[in-house]
C-alpha cells in the first residue's frame, strides 16, 4: 500500500491486487471497508464494529466528506457511490475509468485520482 500526503490530504493507494481493507476516518468513528467483499463497516471509539453498507463488489476507494456521507468507488461495478450516515446510497454514478484513489478537499469536493496522477473531479 502507498500513502501520499497531498496538499494535507491523505490519500489510501492500493498498489497491489491482494485484498485487503481500506480505513477512511469520520468525525466520530472509522469506516473499514472489506476491499474483496464489498463490505463497510462502522468502527467506534470504543472498539465496536457494526455492518453499515455492502453491496458495492470490489471496494478501491474511500473517503468521508464534510456532512459525514461516504464516498465508495467500486472498481468492479465501475461506479462512485455516495452513501449517507445512515449506510443508505442516495447516489451512484458510473465512471469510464476507475480512479486510483478519491478524497474530499477541505470545500467539500469530491477529487478523484486518476492512474497518471491527475486530480479530477465529479461533474
Amino acid at each position: 500500500m502507498s500513502v501520499i500526503l497531498m496538499m494535507s490530504f491523505l490519500v489510501l493507494m492500493v498498489a497491489s491486487a491482494s485484498a485487503g481493507k481500506l480505513v477512511a476516518e469520520g468525525k466520530r468513528y472509522h469506516y473499514i471497508a472489506h476491499q474483496e467483499e464489498g463490505i463497510i463497516y462502522v468502527v467506534y471509539a470504543d472498539g465496536e464494529s457494526v455492518r453499515f453498507a455492502d453491496g458495492f463488489g470490489y471496494i478501491s476507494g474511500l473517503a468521508v466528506s464534510p456532512d459525514n456521507s461516504l464516498y465508495v468507488v467500486s472498481k468492479s461495478q465501475q461506479r462512485v457511490f455516495k452513501v449517507n450516515s445512515d449506510g443508505k446510497v442516495i447516489a451512484a454514478r458510473k465512471v469510464s475509468a476507475v480512479p486510483e484513489a478519491v478524497f474530499v478537499d477541505r470545500d467539500g469536493r469530491v477529487k478523484f485520482v486518476q492512474r497518471n496522477g491527475a486530480v479530477t473531479g465529479i461533474r
